[in-house]
């Protein structure tokens, strides 16, 4: 035997230690979870990204109203909502792809996905100013958007106070509410049931 007494290495085993097996399943279930949370929280952070998306709207819409000395408008419907615009012309309401401004692709119709509603809890409340005979011709004419949500031109909003819902199995998970008058500006609530 030629091998020195101090020089003998036993042979280095190739693989892995049980500790080194068991920190990587500790990260990958780690990752695998943040995954299933993040995944699964997709439909409330798309929701709480369209409340936003509205209140940021109403916002813009009086800003706009106020810039362009015009009475603008929103149309509130379960699914979804449209900016009008007040033509002081023909005395209408009309949306924006028919009033031929460059305000329009700013304000287009908007949908909203099928596990969202929208619901108005208090609208604007429109001044009349017309004679009778005037309001009873106005009606028999065609159908005409009437806003729910109105920025006056001279900066003035009218009250609105809407409710903005996420739905589960046709459930109310979540809600949301909006309030927006002249004296307080926008408010928004948030509720959920967890």
């Amino acid at each position: 035997m030629s091998r020195a007494a101090g020089s003998w290495h036993p042979a280095r085993q190739k693989g892995f230690t049980l500790i080194e097996v068991l920190v990587v399943i500790v990260i990958i279930a780690t990752l695998a979870g943040m995954a299933g949370l993040s995944l699964g929280n997709s439909g409330a952070r798309a929701w709480r990204s369209e409340v936003q998306r509205l209140a940021a709207l109403l916002q813009l819409v009086a800003d706009r109203a106020l810039i362009d000395r015009a009475h603008y408008g929103v149309v509130i419907e379960p699914d979804g909502y449209a900016v009008v615009r007040f033509n002081s012309a023909q005395l209408q309401w009309e949306t924006l792809e028919d009033s031929g401004t460059k305000s329009a692709a700013r304000f287009v119709a908007h949908q909203l996905p099928d596990n969202m509603r929208l619901e108005v809890l208090e609208e604007a409340q429109m001044p009349v100013a017309a004679p009778a005979e005037f309001a009873a011709e106005e009606k028999s004419k065609k159908k005409q958007p009437s806003p729910h949500f109105v920025a006056l031109s001279s900066g003035e909003i009218l009250p609105v106070e809407l409710a903005f819902y996420l739905l589960e199995d046709k459930d109310i998970s979540r809600g949301a509410f909006i309030s927006y008058n002249s004296l307080d500006g926008i408010k928004l609530e948030w509720q959920s049931d967890e």
